[in-house]
């Protein structure tokens, strides 16, 4: 069994956090999920992310030219936020995802809600390409997890069940003004 980094993120160019954060409402609310300030949720688990009851997101500010959508789970899947967002936003936007367990990573980015271009890998080099990508595209917050941001974000924000505490002594430092915003049926 491998363990390892499994992780999905979908990444905003040059888009202010309070429009990122305003479309991700527009796109649940398509979904018939409203957004909640409850508090300690039972993450919402399903075979398709964009059936979950329950989805919650961690947003990170801007970082080279990119706001960092995060969601609970660590799927692979982006449940269409990326295309939704690039859509909405008219903007671009990149959904990475990247698995030592399955031994491969992923990318489609899209502009004005259409795919542009997509790739990848799942050959013995998986990783380098995976890092190489990474830093041609400038992508931050590689390996942050949901979770790891949620604990730390504070009494009032809306994290789920299981992300309200950190077990262990590594933790990261979410940039100040990180946002939870969470959404449920």
């Amino acid at each position: 069994m491998i363990v390892g980094l499994h992780y999905g993120a979908v990444y905003v160019r040059s888009t202010p956090m309070p429009r990122v954060i305003g479309a991700l409402e527009e796109l649940m609310g398509d979904s018939d999920l409203a957004r909640t300030m409850e508090r300690g949720l039972e993450p919402a688990r399903d075979d398709v992310t964009s059936e979950k009851a329950v989805r919650s997101f961690a947003v990170l500010p801007e970082e080279d030219e990119w706001i960092t959508v995060l969601e609970d789970g660590h799927s692979l899947d982006d449940g269409g936020v990326a295309e939704g967002l690039s859509e909405i936003l008219q903007t671009e936007t990149l959904h990475f995802a990247y698995s030592d367990e399955q031994v491969m990573w992923s990318f489609v980015r899209y502009i004005d809600g259409q795919p542009l271009d997509a790739g990848g890998a799942d050959d013995s080099d998986y990783d380098v390409s995976a890092m190489h990508f990474r830093e041609q595209n400038a992508v931050p917050n590689f390996g942050v997890y949901y979770e790891e941001v949620a604990a730390l974000a504070g009494p009032d924000a809306p994290a789920l069940e299981g992300s309200l505490i950190i077990v262990g002594d590594v933790s990261v430092r979410p940039p100040i003004g990180t946002e939870i915003v969470t959404f449920q049926r």
